[in-house]
């Protein structure tokens, strides 16, 4: 069996584990964009005043 391979219906490359082809994928590197200079004065504002609710956010 071909370690690696290509189906062209889907546009996906799979690679061989064990007995079964697992698709080859990978995930975004950034999920959110950076903090402005106001989102990181609301993160710390959080932290030192309510870090309950801070920790329940993360």
């Amino acid at each position: 069996m071909k370690k690696h391979i290509y189906n062209e219906q889907n546009d996906l490359h799979y690679t061989l584990h064990g007995d079964v082809y697992l698709p080859d994928l990978a995930a975004p590197e950034n999920k959110y964009p950076p903090l402005g200079k106001y989102g990181m004065m609301r993160r710390t504002y959080l932290k030192e005043q309510f870090p309950a609710h801070y920790n329940w956010m993360v």
